[in-house]
């Protein structure tokens, strides 16, 4: 009887998902309390339309509304891999707000909205409140997304014929783990813990972090500025590129006695062509801008911007170099941030790099993919030689860290260079 139940349940499933599967439910918490709720969808399929899509809970077949997604541009074409976390923000998890809270970002594939954001979303449920939508009352009382005909896409408990409760319960989270869109009928690929390990807004680790590719539009690995003869030349060096249109340049020049300068636009790709970027593609480009317009003796700071197809703008970090009338700034040749190993790793990695000459001030750094920084590993003033690290997965507090993939930063103010390490726990 029990097996013929499963089977049955499972060709409800084939029946409701006839339409082509693109979008899954890869996460769900209700937070450290009852109302403190989220749900975290992923995008299966290139350029998914999710303009008058709804989140729901299909409760004994009954559709309750949670939240509907607006006209906006931004949701017509959505890339493959991207992480969006629709959350209560009438009562907030605390997982959202160390997540960084809200975030319309799509370039970098992971968008935080709270429900009450009217821009992408139309509150049509009882969130925005205390009150939470799944109160664990049977096994179907989990959530569910269904397109703009109204088509159950997926259904996170009708999905999982064996598990007893769909949803998590209070102060838990459930996480998929898997890789394939089959495999979210497997409840042994899913994972129930306590809310303070979920991670809204990234991948769920192991096979998940594979399946959800969020690199970055454009992957920069050197990016620094040298001057000589009354000139700045700036180079930069990427690893990959997607959907890169070109580069923006901005320049403000640096001052202790006059106010700050506002950040302007130097030169474009739309402009120039030497900045065109290389659409898709996962060869090493190396790209050169020399600035003229400079006084000898001035310092001045850059900033690099990439811009994709859908014109997303996605800024990279800030270097800085005074204007020499002759000889030349630290050359990439004189520092070298070596291959950290292992990589992938668990519970460490290994970060080395050399001088050739002692630099003032340098910052070996740890970022998350979003770009924020989690653990400052040396700073100040370092000697000539091979200099050597250890990062334990963990941030500047000691807290440990989610699975996932990060960026080992180093910098000398003029000199950036970034490597990826990918933390499996």
């Amino acid at each position: 009887m029990k097996r013929f139940q499963i089977v049955l349940l499972a060709m409800l499933w084939v029946t409701e998902s006839a339409t082509p599967q693109s979008v899954i439910i890869n996460e769900m918490s209700q937070g450290s309390g009852g109302g403190q709720e989220w749900v975290e969808l992923l995008i299966v399929a290139e350029g998914v339309d999710l303009r008058g899509w709804e989140l729901g809970d299909n409760d004994d077949g009954v559709w309750h509304p949670i939240a509907e997604f607006s006209d906006h541009t931004e949701l017509g074409s959505i890339t493959r891999g991207t992480i969006i976390v629709i959350y209560n923000s009438g009562d907030i998890d605390e997982s959202i707000a160390t997540a960084g809270g809200e975030d319309t970002t799509f370039s970098d594939k992971a968008v935080l909205l709270g429900v009450n954001n009217t821009s992408f979303l139309m509150d049509t449920g009882s969130w925005g409140g205390t009150a939470g939508a799944f109160a664990n009352s049977d096994g179907d009382d989990a959530p569910a997304i269904r397109n703009a005909s109204d088509e159950i896409i997926h259904d996170l408990a009708v999905t999982h014929p064996i598990a007893t409760v769909s949803s998590p319960g209070s102060a838990k989270v459930k996480y998929y783990t898997g890789n394939t869109v089959g495999g979210v009928v497997d409840d042994s690929q899913w994972i129930v813990a306590n809310s303070v390990s979920s991670t809204p807004g990234e991948a769920n680790g192991a096979d998940n972090s594979s399946w959800v590719d969020q690199s970055l539009p454009v992957e920069l690995t050197r990016w620094y500025a040298s001057s000589t003869m009354g000139e700045v030349k700036l180079h930069w060096t990427t690893d990959s590129e997607i959907e890169n249109q070109g580069f923006i340049i901005e320049r403000k020049q640096v001052s202790h006695t006059e106010p700050v300068e506002v950040w302007r636009e130097l030169v474009s790709f739309t402009t120039e062509p030497s900045l065109q970027g290389q659409g898709s593609t996962t060869s090493q480009n190396d790209y050169t801008y020399i600035d003229k317009l400079v006084e000898i003796g001035q310092t001045y700071s850059y900033r690099l911007s990439d811009v994709d197809y859908r014109g997303h703008k996605t800024k990279h970090s800030v270097i800085q170099v005074t204007v020499q009338n002759a000889g030349v700034d630290l050359k990439p040749s004189h520092v070298q941030l070596h291959e950290a190993f292992p990589n992938p790793f668990n519970p460490e990695v290994n970060l080395s790099f050399t001088l050739e000459t002692q630099v003032e001030m340098l910052s070996l750094e740890v970022f998350n993919i979003q770009g924020d920084l989690i653990q400052t590993l040396s700073s100040g003033s370092h000697i000539m030689g091979t200099h050597n690290f250890s990062w334990m997965g963990t941030d500047d507090n000691g807290n440990t860290v989610s699975s996932g993939v990060y960026l080992v930063r180093l910098n000398t103010g003029t000199i950036n260079q970034i490597q990826r390490v990918t933390l499996l726990r």
